[in-house]
């Protein structure tokens, strides 16, 4: 199943920059990718948080920020993160590469951690429905 968590961007690096490439910029279409998979997982995990869609000419403020900030804390707060989940910023800044690829690494291990549920859950109900319980022979 494909979804908005599948197109998050984990891996810019200096040399992407150096290349001037388009994912290395905190646009409006990077902010649209981290509000719908907020939205996303908010649906997911049954939170309920304020998201925006963004256009070409809107600027980041700290407000905005400070919201997407509070999203990214409602969703980890929901759910369970990896052992090696970046830690969720003290402010969004969008300042470094490392922090745009933080924020969504953290979006995309809440997701990875809800679909790994989701498939155990599959493969749980499989094995109880198949196995024979009790004492039967």
């Amino acid at each position: 199943m494909s979804t908005v968590l599948d197109t998050l961007i984990t891996d810019r690096t200096a040399a992407d920059v150096a290349a001037d490439l388009d994912k290395v910029y905190a646009d409006y279409i990077c902010l649209n990718r981290v509000e719908q998979a907020c939205a996303q997982l908010a649906e997911y995990f049954h939170v309920d948080i304020q998201t925006k869609e963004w256009k070409m000419e809107d600027f980041r403020t700290d407000k905005e920020m400070d919201r997407l900030l509070e999203n990214i804390k409602i969703l980890r707060a929901a759910y369970f993160t990896k052992s090696g989940t970046p830690p969720t910023p003290v402010k969004i800044t969008y300042g470094s590469i490392y922090q745009a690829n933080n924020i969504e690494q953290i979006l995309k291990d809440l997701g990875d951690m809800y679909y790994n549920m989701l498939s155990g859950r599959k493969h749980l109900a499989f094995r109880l429905g198949t196995a024979a319980l009790g004492n039967r022979r």
